[in-house]
């Protein structure tokens, strides 16, 4: 019987069935001794013997009835005789309630100590067929909890983990650089190694920051909460940011669209628009074009605003569609360096908005077109 209920109701059904076979016990006794019985004997001298203990002036006259069998009995004696034995039933309930409840209880106190031994890390599910029915839903919610901070720690160490194996390599080249700097017999050496290092330098700061944004996804931190903000205002803003990092490769940046309400954190979105141009930038063409733009509701996108952004790069294959929004994923052939962060951050910004990310061809000659559609836009008024 796991039920704390059901344990407490047949604790109930016992002290009943106690309580109802003294009775009967007396019943019998009555119909087969008749009145001089020898329970109605005991319970009058119990009577007389508590109204003995009292202080005689405690007690006031009171006739005296002699009852059938010759025994005489008075109120305070079958009074007192009646509060005994309605304490001895109430000692009775409590005794079984405790018992009861130490029995139920035994299992957690097993938990608890189990627990108190259990390695920091361990994450094994508490037992739950061994706890009364009643506690059973907070056992399984406790579990449920134990599961996602397991999950919360998984992905910390992954991440760790995952961070040294990226920041290993732009480091040694850091330190690689900087001494072929000091080695240089030349100015002219000497600068062309500060310029690699100063570019491996932009590399390592680039990756330092999407780590520290994919950290932050993990953690599921919103840094300003969900606002309404227009897509096109924000990729504009965005697009200001590369205009050097364009123009070192000859690159346009064109912004087309018009005004597209959203209800989005403003930081994270960003991130999302910044990461995409990043990448187009590094993958397009030396020469070619950028081309961010901003969809809102229409009648045959209805509630739905689109962002967009393509260039005229060699893109990837197919196959690789959905798999370049995987952590640490490098389409293979890929002739840009990268750390393979920056489409993740934008699959999981768009996850936490409601938003899909698709990735496609951006014309019959190749390139990639990036697709991130948010589920709910805002008028615009």
């Amino acid at each position: 019987m796991k039920s704390l209920q059901w344990r407490m109701l047949a604790a109930l059904g016992l002290v009943i069935v106690f309580a109802w076979a003294i009775s009967i016990m007396m019943f019998v006794s009555y119909l087969t001794e008749g009145q001089s019985n020898a329970w109605r004997t005991g319970l009058h001298t119990l009577g007389e013997k508590l109204v003995g203990v009292l202080p005689a002036e405690a007690i006031p006259p009171a006739p005296v009835a002699t009852q059938p069998g010759g025994m005489a009995s008075s109120e305070p004696a079958s009074t007192l005789t009646a509060m005994v034995l309605n304490t001895v039933e109430l000692g009775l309930v409590g005794l079984l309630t405790w018992l009861t409840l130490m029995a139920a209880l035994r299992p957690l106190r097993a938990i608890s100590a189990g627990l108190a031994q259990r390695d920091p890390y361990d994450s094994t599910p508490l037992p739950v067929h061994q706890v009364p029915t009643e506690l059973r839903p907070l056992i399984t919610a406790f579990n449920a909890l134990l599961g996602r901070v397991d999950t919360a720690m998984r992905a910390e160490r992954q991440f760790i983990a995952d961070a040294a194996h990226e920041l290993r390599t732009p480091l040694a080249a850091l330190h690689v650089q900087a001494e072929v700097a000091l080695a240089a017999g030349t100015l002219q050496e000497k600068d062309h190694a500060l310029e690699r290092l100063l570019d491996v330098s932009h590399r390592t700061h680039r990756l330092a920051e999407q780590l520290l944004d994919l950290a932050r996804l993990d953690a599921g931190l919103h840094s300003s909460g969900m606002v309404p903000a227009d897509l096109l205002e924000l990729s504009r803003h965005v697009l200001s940011e590369f205009r050097v990092q364009a123009a070192e490769r000859n690159i346009r940046l064109n912004l087309e669209g018009d005004a597209c309400l959203i209800r989005c954190d403003v930081d994270e979105v960003g991130i999302l628009i910044r990461n995409l141009v990043d990448n187009a930038i590094r993958h397009g063409n030396v020469g070619g074009q950028v081309t961010v733009t901003c969809r809102g509701a229409s009648a045959a996108n209805d509630q739905q605003a689109e962002l967009i952004v393509t260039d005229d790069g060699p893109g990837v294959p197919d196959a690789d569609f959905k798999a370049i929004f995987d952590r640490f994923y490098r389409a293979p052939g890929t002739v840009t360096q990268g750390s393979g962060i920056g489409l993740s951050l934008v699959a999981g910004i768009a996850a936490l908005h409601g938003a899909t990310a698709e990735a496609s061809r951006a014309g019959r000659h190749g390139g990639l077109r990036v697709a991130v559609t948010f589920p709910v836009a805002l008028k615009n008024s």
